[in-house]
């Protein structure tokens, strides 16, 4: 198994891990809380491959992806009462995946020959469109409208993906730059509580 692909299994872990939260948040039962789990964690590689044509998408080629889904949701569901000693561990674990599903996202549509406005919008889609479906099914405002710097660090890395590749730097070099810079920018917009303008009313 190379880096990258331990890399994409994990986001897809910790991913499935926040969408397994917002359902037991939301008092669902475990099936609820499987398809959650699963929704956020392939759902937005699923619609990336769907919007770039490519049938059957990586999801129903691989059931590994799915098995790694299902297994975080059901952990999750086992041991929500540990989650507080964990939730450093997780919050790291889900900035790793996001960066790791914005370099995949940007990548496959370089190589689909998008431009490369698409291809940074693809990145993010692949990174945040799991966690939309999953808040709209719990019937929450999309988490990714409104909280801590989350897509904004999704393009900035998108953006400097774009940058590296046009200096010819190796693939993986990219990606793993891409990678590391966006769980950078996660850790600190936690920490420091960063957020995009807010308009006030009245």
């Amino acid at each position: 198994m190379n880096l990258l692909l331990l890399l994409d299994l994990t986001g897809t872990f910790f991913f499935a891990v926040s969408g397994a939260l917002v359902a037991l948040k939301k008092k669902m039962d475990i099936f609820g809380v499987v398809v959650l789990g699963c929704v956020t964690a392939i759902g937005g590689g699923t619609l990336r491959e769907v919007l770039l044509g490519q049938f059957p998408p990586f999801v129903f080629r691989n059931d590994t992806y799915i098995y790694v889904a299902a297994a975080g949701s059901f952990l999750t569901y086992i041991f929500i009462e540990h989650y507080k000693r964990v939730r450093s561990i997780v919050l790291l674990a889900d900035a790793l995946g996001l960066g790791t599903f914005v370099s995949i996202g940007v990548a496959k549509a370089l190589e689909a020959n998008i431009t490369p406005v698409s291809a940074v919008i693809l990145g993010v889609i692949t990174a945040v469109a799991g966690g939309v479906i999953r808040d709209v099914l719990a019937r929450e405002i999309p988490y990714v409208l409104t909280r801590d710097f989350y897509a904004a660090t999704c393009i900035l890395g998108g953006i400097l993906y774009l940058v590296l590749a046009g200096f010819l730097i190796p693939q993986q070099i990219i990606m793993a730059t891409v990678t590391a810079f966006i769980l950078f920018l996660r850790i600190l917009a936690i920490r420091y509580n960063w957020k995009l303008p807010h308009r006030r009313q009245g």
